[in-house]
Parts: C-alpha cells; sequence; structure tokens
C-alpha cells in the first residue's frame, strides 16, 4: 500500500513532498532495488530536475496538465484509448468506485479516469485487501478489483503514456510510468 501511495503522491497535484519524494529521499533506489528502475537511470531520472517549487510546480504541470492542443503527456485514460467508446470507459471508472464506496470529490475538475483518481482507488483497494477491519468477502472482493481494475483501467494505456513521456518529457517521467 505504501508504494500505491508514494505514485499517487507522484502523480498527484505538484507540491513539496511530491518534490521531496522524487529529490530527497531513497524512492527511487526503493523502485530501482523492486527492478522497476534501472539503477544506472537513477543519475539521468534526477539530472536536471529543478529544486525551485516554483520551478518544480512549472515542470510538473508543463508535463502534464498545460499544452495545446493537450499537455505533452496527458495523464487521462481516455487519451489513449484505441476502442470502445470515452464515455463508456469514464463510467466505467465510476462503477468500479462507486462499488466501494469511493466518489470523486464535488467540483474536481479531472476525469474519472485521470492517473490521480486510478492510483486513489488502489490505494482504498490496497487497505481493504490488508483486512483494516473488512470482511473476508470484502477482502476477497478488492483483490478481485484491483487486479481487474489494473488490468482494464491501467494497463491499457499506461505503456503507451510512458512511450510518450520517453519521447516528450524528462526521462523520470517515462520511467516512472512504465514502473
Amino acid at each position: 500500500m505504501a508504494i500505491a501511495r508514494s505514485f499517487l503522491l507522484v502523480f498527484g497535484r505538484p507540491g513539496k513532498e511530491q518534490r521531496d519524494l522524487i529529490l530527497g529521499s531513497d524512492w527511487l533506489e526503493d523502485l530501482a532495488s523492486r527492478g522497476w528502475l534501472e539503477k544506472d537511470d537513477l543519475r539521468r531520472l534526477r539530472k536536471g530536475l529543478p529544486r525551485d517549487p516554483g520551478e518544480w510546480e512549472s515542470f510538473v504541470l508543463t508535463t502534464f496538465d498545460v499544452g495545446f492542443p493537450s499537455p505533452p503527456v496527458p495523464l487521462f485514460e481516455t487519451h489513449y484509448l484505441k476502442e470502445g467508446s470515452a464515455p463508456g470507459v469514464l463510467h466505467e471508472n465510476i462503477l468500479y468506485y462507486k462499488a466501494f464506496g469511493c466518489e470523486l470529490k464535488e467540483g474536481d475538475s479531472d476525469n474519472p479516469d485521470h492517473l490521480r483518481h486510478q492510483l486513489g482507488f488502489l490505494v482504498i483497494l490496497c487497505w481493504l485487501e490488508s483486512g483494516a477491519g473488512a470482511s473476508p468477502a470484502t477482502v476477497r472482493s478488492a483483490l478481485t478489483a484491483r487486479k481487474e481494475f489494473v488490468e482494464r483501467h491501467l494497463l491499457s494505456w499506461l505503456p503507451n503514456a510512458a512511450k510518450l513521456a520517453e519521447r516528450k518529457a524528462h526521462p523520470l517521467w517515462g520511467g516512472l510510468l512504465r514502473a
């Protein structure tokens, strides 16, 4: 669950905690020790990253949120949709969330298929899987839902987002989206 929470922080709103996790901790080394990043890449992934809070915020926003006609690396599942309908994908995300009592915050401008929401949902499923006072049936449901959700709603688009990030953004983002 800690790994899911850290990815939620990294792909959430830009801020000090996000910057500190990437720049000032051993988090990237931990991912490399798990085989999710190449150990030789860690220096390259950190090279040129801004340390100033304002520059960090601009760095993140201009990668994922700002651009015309779209940002360099949109973090929306529907942006990478090859089959099916965007409304269907959005609806299915919402149905997964509702099945476990989750709702998007009112006024949240991001679609339900934004990586931030998808990772937040995974954190909740991991918490339920841990037992955390949940019934055995809920634990089983959470485990099944997590596997299905990852397959249907993350693995369907994150590899393409990683490829796009490798072409259009700082190397850090492609590496983390591949992890």
